[in-house]
């Protein structure tokens, strides 16, 4: 990384930070570029203030702007804040920098209308985005030249998730998370099925364009729980008893990606909606199996498969965690994120 840069993001609280230097809760990419590559890292966790509130966003940005306004190289972690620092630098800004800036959620529309109808993508050099559909969004949509964007996909802690052999699987299956999740399909297809469906149904992120879903006054049948699991520890023993990780999704966004990785991570076969976006994360067949949206008879032929031949899921499983470590590793993460600096001596593009 070049000496003249910052790196500005949504973060992780100070807490979380020492806790997964700690090895007590996973680590992600933030801890990992908190440590060293950037000269000068801000972010709103830090400071106490809420990326669901537009005002702290646009607060941020501006002094996240008026900080780093003499770095030649800047790095923007989330959409927001990193839209608002691009209409003040495009404000205030005097000078063209290397802006590299990471998307989530390109089917958002208002990160179409502020990037590609008002213009601001033009500040930015280069896009980085999670998925080969999420690139051609931003190609056929945005109208973002090919060479300006590279897919860095996402990652997992493959040291914290990891297998458990000492741990005995048991006749469940399991699922998490919050954002745009179908947990009706799942209910559904857990009515007369001879396994515990066990769904840990909070988030550490609650806020969210895509909303949660929620699964009404319904009774649950006998054979489902749906709550908190409390905490990162008793979540990984979840994926550890479990014969595989479900994760049902709505509509086809951006999301569940954390799940689904960390399920590989811990050796889990993992069944995934059917989702352009996400998809490519799970090789049908091989390291899971993909399915149709709001299917629960289908869902339910998948899991009662994994229960019914449990070498195959095994295999199966083996095949997700060797996948995980290859591809999706923070440190691959981090890798990828880092790529369009490489060259840094190379003037920005105008």
């Amino acid at each position: 990384m070049p000496q003249d840069s910052a790196f500005i993001a949504v973060g992780e609280p100070a807490r979380h930070v020492s806790g997964a230097l700690e090895k007590k809760i996973p680590r992600g990419e933030f801890v990992e570029m908190s440590q060293g590559p950037f000269s000068q890292v801000l972010s709103m966790a830090q400071q106490g203030l809420n990326p669901a509130s537009n005002v702290d966003c646009a607060r941020f940005a501006l002094s996240a702007w008026r900080a780093t306004r003499e770095r030649q190289n800047i790095l923007l972690g989330e959409e927001f804040p990193g839209i608002q620092f691009l209409a003040w630098d495009a404000l205030l800004g005097r000078r063209k920098r290397r802006i590299v800036m990471l998307l989530h959620n390109v089917a958002s529309r208002k990160r179409l209308l502020a990037l590609a109808k008002v213009g601001l993508a033009r500040r930015v050099e280069h896009f980085l985005c999670l998925s080969e559909h999420s690139k051609h969004v931003l190609v056929e949509q945005y109208g973002i030249p090919r060479e300006r964007i590279t897919v860095i996909y996402s990652r997992v802690d493959t040291a914290f998730f990891q297998p458990q052999p000492a741990q005995p699987t048991q006749r469940k299956v399991c699922s998490a998370g919050a954002v745009n999740r179908d947990y009706g399909t799942l209910i559904e297809a857990a009515v007369g099925l001879d396994a515990e469906v066990k769904i840990a149904a909070d988030t550490a992120w609650r806020y969210s364009v895509a909303g949660k879903e929620e699964p009404g006054q319904r009774a649950l049948p006998p054979n489902v729980e749906m709550r908190s699991w409390g905490n990162y520890l008793h979540l990984r023993q979840l994926y550890a008893e479990s014969r595989a990780v479900v994760v049902p999704l709505a509509r086809p966004i951006i999301s569940g990606i954390t799940v689904v990785l960390e399920g590989m991570a811990m050796g889990k076969p993992v069944i995934l909606t059917r989702n352009p976006y996400v998809e490519g994360f799970v090789e049908d067949g091989v390291t899971g199996f993909l399915v149709d949206p709001a299917q629960p008879a289908q869902l339910r032929d998948r899991i009662q498969w994994v229960l019914d031949h449990p070498a195959q899921a095994e295999a199966m499983g083996r095949r997700a965690r060797e996948k995980a470590e290859r591809e999706f590793s923070v440190e691959r993460y981090v890798e990828r994120i880092l790529s369009p600096f490489a060259d840094a001596s190379a003037p920005p593009h105008r």
